[in-house]
């Protein structure tokens, strides 16, 4: 029996090209994974009573979750802080956040169209609640729903290490 002692040729081209294309994949991966689209202000329903959440008049923050309907499975309707009296369209999706940053890829309305009640300004990183199984925990909110006082926004008593009653506090 004889053994060819040639090298084949197309082989070492192959096995190249074939670790050049999985090196692309990979760096294509690497590269999309990034730029996650977290779907911050699509609209989304809350599993609450449309009727107890207007007789909150707006004071009350209602956080849904899992929702199915928002890739973080967070749907909120912020407490309306805001001194504008705007219309808004209601609960959107939302995500965790640590800093303003974390929203800047907020879904916002047409700012030129009056009929559109979405977000019209940015979403900012923000406490939406201080009660109940969300308190205390950071979520980017529409901008038009939070009255930010000179000198920013603070955290709430409610919140303070040590003052809390919050679980999601250390």
């Amino acid at each position: 029996m004889r053994i060819a002692s040639r090298p084949l040729a197309r082989a070492g081209v192959t096995a190249r090209s074939h670790f050049l294309m999985t090196l692309g994949v990979l760096v294509l991966g690497l590269v999309t994974a990034g730029c996650e689209d977290k779907h911050i202000g699509r609209p989304c329903l809350t599993n609450a009573d449309a009727g107890s959440v207007g007789a909150s008049g707006g004071q009350v923050a209602i956080v849904s979750s899992p929702n199915l309907q928002c890739p973080s499975r967070i749907c909120l309707l912020p407490a309306d802080e805001s001194t504008a009296g705007q219309n808004h369209d209601g609960p959107f999706c939302t995500y965790a956040c640590n800093s303003d940053d974390d929203c800047s890829d907020g879904e916002t309305g047409n700012k030129s169209d009056p009929n559109d009640t979405r977000c019209k300004g940015n979403f900012i990183c923000a406490i939406a609640t201080t009660t109940g199984p969300f308190c205390c925990q950071k979520y980017c909110i529409c901008h038009d729903f939070v009255y930010v006082p000179p000198g920013g926004l603070t955290t709430p008593l409610a919140c303070e290490p040590g003052s809390s009653t919050c679980d999601n506090v250390h």
